[in-house]
Order: C-alpha cells, then sequence, then structure tokens
C-alpha cells in the first residue's frame, strides 16, 4: 500500500457561511448533484468516490492526475452558486482504500488538506497542489494563469468556450446561438479561449506524461516528494 499513489481532491464553497439557511439548504441541493454528476462520469477514473463530508465541503481520490483539468473546468464552470476552492494532492494511503472517499487518511489526503488551506489563505481559486515535487510549481503556475483568463470572460464568452471545449464548431455554435458567425469569431479573438485551449491543452501534458507514470512507479513517492 505504500508504493500505492493517488490523487486526492478537496473542494469547498467560498463564503457559505454568508448565506441564509433557505438559499444553503437549496445550493447544497445542486452540490450533491454535482457529486452524484462527476461520480458517474468519472467513474473510470475515480479510485474512492466524491462524497460530501461537511455541508460545503466533498472530497475524492482518484487513480490518475489527467482528470484534473477536465475536473477543475467542470467545477468552474458547473456550479455557479459559489466560487469552489480546490485543494489537490498527490500521496500515499495509511488506511484500506474505501468505495467512498471517508474514512480514509494518509499523505494523500494531508497534502490535500494543506492545499485547501493554502487556497483559503490566499484566497486562491483554480486549484492549488501540494505533494507534486519539483512539478508543484509548474501545476500551479499554469492553473494560476488558466485561472485568471477564464474569471475575466463574460457570460457570452464562457457560454462559447464552453460549447468550443465540447468539440463544437464556430459555425456550429453560431447556429446553436442564433448569432452571426463573425460574432462568435469577435468573442473568440477577444477572450483568447483558444490560447487559453492550448495553455490547458501542455497542463494536461504534463499530468500526463509526468504525474501519472510516476503514481505507478514504485519510485514515484520519492521522485515527487
Amino acid at each position: 500500500m505504500a508504493a500505492r499513489q493517488y490523487i486526492a481532491v478537496i473542494a469547498d464553497m467560498v463564503r457559505s457561511r454568508q448565506l441564509s439557511s433557505y438559499r444553503r439548504r437549496a445550493i447544497q441541493g445542486k452540490f450533491g448533484d454535482l457529486i452524484n454528476s462527476l461520480n458517474h462520469e468519472y467513474r473510470k477514473t475515480i479510485a474512492a468516490k466524491f462524497i460530501i463530508t461537511l455541508g460545503d465541503e466533498f472530497q475524492g481520490l482518484l487513480n490518475s492526475a489527467a482528470l484534473i483539468p477536465d475536473l477543475i473546468w467542470r467545477l468552474d464552470f458547473d456550479f455557479n452558486e459559489r466560487n469552489l476552492r480546490v485543494g489537490v494532492g498527490c500521496g500515499t494511503l495509511d488506511t484500506p482504500l474505501q468505495r467512498y472517499a471517508i474514512n480514509i487518511d494518509g499523505s494523500a489526503l494531508h497534502a490535500a488538506r494543506e492545499a485547501i488551506d493554502t487556497a483559503k489563505r490566499e484566497k486562491t481559486l483554480g486549484g492549488v497542489f501540494c505533494g507534486f515535487g519539483e512539478w508543484g510549481s509548474v501545476l500551479n503556475g499554469i492553473a494560476r494563469i488558466l485561472w485568471f483568463q477564464r474569471s475575466g470572460w463574460t457570460p457570452s464568452q464562457r457560454e462559447i468556450a464552453q460549447l468550443l471545449r465540447s468539440g463544437m464548431s464556430q459555425v456550429a455554435i453560431a447556429e446553436t446561438l442564433r448569432i452571426r458567425p463573425q460574432v462568435v469569431s469577435r468573442q473568440v479573438q477577444s477572450s483568447g479561449c483558444m490560447q487559453y485551449f492550448a495553455a490547458e491543452n501542455a497542463w494536461r501534458l504534463i499530468f500526463q506524461k509526468q504525474i501519472d507514470p510516476l503514481l505507478r512507479n514504485k519510485n514515484g513517492r520519492a521522485k515527487l516528494r
């Protein structure tokens, strides 16, 4: 067990305690729906299912880091009620793996908790990474740039970026949104979303080609420290 490493993810809602009791209950229902959706969609990559551990926080374990760009995008775009802080940790487990990510402990969870605490303290969104050794600065740097860019998108630019990322062409997007193709083209250029996707793909390649092989390597723990 000591040689097997996992990716732990902890996310929580920003300023959830400022909500009224009624609004908080409604948002928690949507929070639960989001978790169920993630567990279904990413079931092949999840080692221990995402579960709400507190009313405004959830955690899960992944077998692969390559999912992180898609996961952070989903958390940003599919849950509009509150911003979500995300802490990502890499490490081992000291307890048996469970079906759901509860009643488990180990360096993976400790690293994710350190990451989410850093995100709270520094008011950082877009994902904070701990336990990734020399790659931590690279992963955090790209996360900061990606968050900065997409946080400046208008609602229209976000919608177009979402459709582009799903694989739709600009012509198909124009038809879907019932706007002129020239409008779509101008929004794509002004938002810089194609440049964003290029940076995000580079981020994904680092997870796939650098981090994931270390997760599977019995010596990976030493290399990631």
